[in-house]
């Protein structure tokens, strides 16, 4: 009993840890969280818009969910805290769905969701609030319908998919499906049966909020289904990343870490004899192929990879060979020890003083403050990697990872946000314009600095030709030329940002 409460308390802490405390982070999280907020400031539920403009890149359901925790707390957390706990939600249900796949088929399933939450390029996006977490919540779910040939599950597990990020979730499973036909074990009645279940509980999902944005706005549903979901394999779409049909075969050796070596100890020993293992090893194939053949890459996006290779890795752990366990425990116990070490001893010199340049250069004039509760949370993560020791390899290297982020998310979490938050320089600047009342006309901003400037400053677009301001952002610290009749009457940055440079220009 002891045991299972600190491996509940160990999952809970590693979701629940960096979630609250900071301002929205770009990229995504800063122009996700734009995109709630308007939600939230008009009532308008149907178009997702940043900033006062129309922003149709992905459907809705996540900034949905997100509006709805912010309007369930209202002041009781500040509202983007209150948003990101939709992200927390879909992390939860991506755990547990991951488990219920492997529990029918696992000598210890709670490995699953253990090296899922444990992989390294699942950490920081988890703790985001950013619409891929909805979308492996959809992935994750969708998996357990076909392990358990349930249509009921793998059609709302597509919807789900495709409300959070358009075609490409429901594409996936759907060739998974179609691709498990290759083994004797899936070809059975019921198999091909739960397809007509799965196509019925799609379609609600699949035609409702469509139907809706296209009696709205037949461009703006034109801009969505097109561009944004064929033409991201086109490169209409530009989202931006790299061009590199290899980028995930290779982010994956540090990405899908522990996973991806369990993985290979599965597919060695199973021989695809295991129904789990032919639907991990199609799942990954379908997933990777997929998504390498669009034309950006961002690790980001590989993120339904790890649910698929923490199925498998759950199968390895079963006959894991010594020469594989010595170094993931080493790592596991030794790496988060050196690195858990030096986050405390530093933010203890932190405190008392201590300036190093490289520090300084990060955050400028950051002065840290003893806060009792972050340094309880820290005390409390760092006492369940102890007892962690005594406990399984899956659980010791989640608690490893666990303190190393808990630790971050606590105690240097001032620190990151000084740097990273872009409330300081909204505030001056906003400062400056209430002295003259009138619109802010914007020029160069990214999305993430659109939806912050409204967010602090409430600079929304369109904004007429006539304002008296003008805001432009520049990747040069010269001041750049808005043309005649404008007058420079701030500049601003924020701190230890080299890349980011704003102008206020009045008319």
């Amino acid at each position: 009993m002891r045991r299972e409460a600190a491996l509940y308390a160990l999952l809970a802490a590693w979701i629940l840890l960096g979630l609250f405390g900071h301002d929205p982070w770009k990229p995504d999280e800063a122009y996700t969280f734009g995109l709630v907020y308007h939600i939230l400031e008009s009532g308008d539920w149907l178009v997702p818009t940043l900033a006062g403009e129309p922003f149709v890149e992905k459907p809705p359901l996540f900034f949905w969910t997100a509006a709805l925790f912010a309007n369930a707390l209202p002041g009781a957390l500040p509202v983007h805290d209150a948003a990101r706990l939709a992200s927390a939600f879909y992390v939860a249900l991506t755990l547990a769905f991951t488990y219920l796949t492997a529990k029918d088929w696992c000598e210890s399933p709670i490995a699953a969701p253990l090296i899922l939450a444990g992989c390294f390029g699942y950490l920081q996006h988890a703790h985001q609030l950013i619409t891929d977490n909805a979308l492996m919540a959809g992935i994750a779910l969708g998996l357990l319908g076909l392990a358990r040939s349930s249509g009921l599950l793998l059609g709302t597990a597509a919807g789900i998919a495709f409300l959070s990020k358009g075609l490409l979730g429901p594409g996936m499973l759907g060739l998974i499906a179609i691709a498990l036909l290759l083994f004797r074990e899936w070809r059975t009645p019921a198999y091909l049966r739960s397809w007509l279940v799965a196509l019925a509980a799609f379609l609600p999902w699949a035609l409702i909020w469509p139907t809706l944005l296209y009696l709205h706005s037949p461009a703006l549903f034109n801009e969505w289904f097109w561009v944004n979901n064929f033409g991201r394999f086109s490169g209409a779409a530009g989202l931006g990343g790299v061009l590199d049909h290899a980028h995930y075969a290779k982010a994956l050796v540090w990405f899908a870490l522990p996973a991806w070596p369990l993985a290979v100890v599965a597919l060695l020993r199973d021989r695809l004899r295991s129904p789990l293992v032919q639907l991990a090893m199609l799942a990954f194939i379908v997933m990777l192929a997929v998504l390498s053949a669009a034309s950006a890459a961002r690790t980001l996006y590989g993120l339904p990879l790890l649910i698929p290779l923490a199925l498998l890795a759950a199968v390895g752990l079963e006959s894991i060979p010594r020469w594989l366990a010595w170094p993931l425990h080493v790592t596991a116990v030794a790496g988060a020890a050196a690195l858990g070490l030096a986050l405390w001893l530093g933010w203890a010199a932190l405190l008392a003083g201590w300036r190093p340049a490289f520090l300084e250069e990060y955050s400028p004039g950051f002065t840290p403050t003893l806060e009792p509760v972050a340094v309880g949370a820290a005390v409390a993560i760092t006492a369940l990697w102890c007892y962690s020791w005594l406990l399984s390899l899956p659980v010791r290297w989640l608690a490893g990872v666990a303190l190393v982020w808990g630790l971050a998310m606590t105690l240097w979490l001032p620190w990151l946000d000084y740097a990273k938050s872009y409330r300081g320089v909204a505030a001056q600047m906003h400062a400056v314009r209430v002295q003259k009342p009138g619109c802010v006309a914007t020029q160069g901003l990214t999305e993430p600095q659109r939806a912050m400037f409204h967010y602090y400053s409430g600079i929304r677009a369109p904004s007429g030709k006539d304002c008296p301001w003008l805001l432009i952002h520049s990747g040069s610290a010269q001041m750049p030329a808005p043309g005649d009749g404008w007058k420079p009457a701030w500049r601003g940055t924020r701190p230890g940002d080299t890349k980011e440079f704003f102008w206020l220009f009045s008319r």
